[in-house]
């Protein structure tokens, strides 16, 4: 795939636009934007990809080059992955490339998280949690309601965060946290009452390592299950 000029971008990045409208929003998927904003470019690059070369696979350090040339301030290294935890439906071959799999539809890992933090819980009972910690985010303690003091003028909402993703959510099992420590964290960590992480709860941050905390997280668990190691 060649490299789309701005003015495609801004193409690609409005028609984004008004399928986000049409399809996304309902489902709270991320807004594209605008092209200051580093997620909008990768999914007007990815966009354009879809419609202009029936899919193609992108490599993420074309896109990280295209992106820089719009917003020279950014890293190198750019986690265009992640857009699916935003709840756009890309795929990665594991290799460094993406492309979109289905503009029209949220990502289907994204709607089962989605799924599980819509909760059983009484919205009185979840109120009553809320205020007893004045209606702060449990992690990072924004105040619902008000501008999110990392994103600016994006307010605050506070949502049921699972404490222990291998336990049932109810009321013993859970904590008030905004949109984006609930979205980031996902089911990959366990909280205390206090919202503050005591214990991964799944293999992903694992993954995420390094190298050298990969094997010092695998030496350990040899002689966890393996006394003779």
């Amino acid at each position: 795939m060649r490299e789309p000029t701005r003015k495609e971008l801004e193409t690609a990045k409005a028609q984004a636009h008004g399928v986000w409208q049409r399809h996304l929003q309902k489902h709270e998927v991320l807004e594209p934007t605008d092209l200051t904003s580093a997620r909008s470019v990768w999914i007007a690059i990815l966009f354009h990809g879809f419609q202009k070369h029936k899919g193609e696979w992108i490599h993420k350090d074309l896109v990280s080059d295209i992106t820089r040339n719009l917003i020279p301030e950014l890293g190198r290294d750019q986690q265009v992955r992640h857009l699916k935890r935003h709840g756009w439906n890309i795929e990665s071959d594991g290799k460094g490339k993406h492309r979109i799999m289905d503009p029209y539809n949220p990502h289907p890992d994204f709607l089962n998280e989605q799924h599980r933090r819509e909760s059983r819980i009484i919205a009185s009972d979840f109120d009553e949690l809320k205020k007893k910690i004045g209606n702060r985010c449990a992690t990072c303690g924004a105040i619902e309601g008000e501008p999110d003091p990392r994103y600016g003028r994006d307010i605050v909402k506070l949502q049921q965060g699972h404490r222990d993703p291998s336990k049932p959510l109810d009321m013993s099992n859970v904590i008030p946290q905004c949109q984006y420590c609930n979205r980031s964290y996902r089911n990959d960590f366990a909280f205390d009452e206090k919202g503050r992480v005591r214990a991964v709860a799944s293999e992903a941050p694992v993954k995420r390592a390094t190298k050298a905390v990969q094997e010092k997280i695998y030496n350990s668990l040899k002689r966890l299950f393996d006394p003779k190691v």
